[in-house]
């Protein structure tokens, strides 16, 4: 799997995704940008599950540790967006 590509998904486009699959994983309704995955009932299991799902849909290799580095959506996107950036 390789990074995604610079301008692949606009900031919104990618918030969306991660959002989308934040609130499957975590089985809510609605999770906001700003909320953190281990507060709103993440755990361990889940946050593998939100990585693999996630790398997937975007077309990158996101670790684990980029789960528990980038708490909440906004800061996952923008750590995303920085390595798409820089590949």
């Amino acid at each position: 799997m390789s990074v995604i590509e610079k301008d692949q998904f606009s900031r919104p486009e990618l918030v969306g995704h991660i959002t989308g699959v934040w609130e499957d994983v975590l089985g809510l309704e609605r999770v906001e940008p700003d909320q953190d995955f281990f507060e709103l009932g993440g755990h361990s299991l889940g946050a593998v599950r939100a990585a693999s799902r996630i790398g997937d849909e975007v077309g990158c290799d996101l670790s684990l540790r980029a789960i528990f580095e980038h708490r909440t959506v906004d800061a996952l996107a923008a750590a995303i967006m920085k390595i798409g950036a820089a590949g």
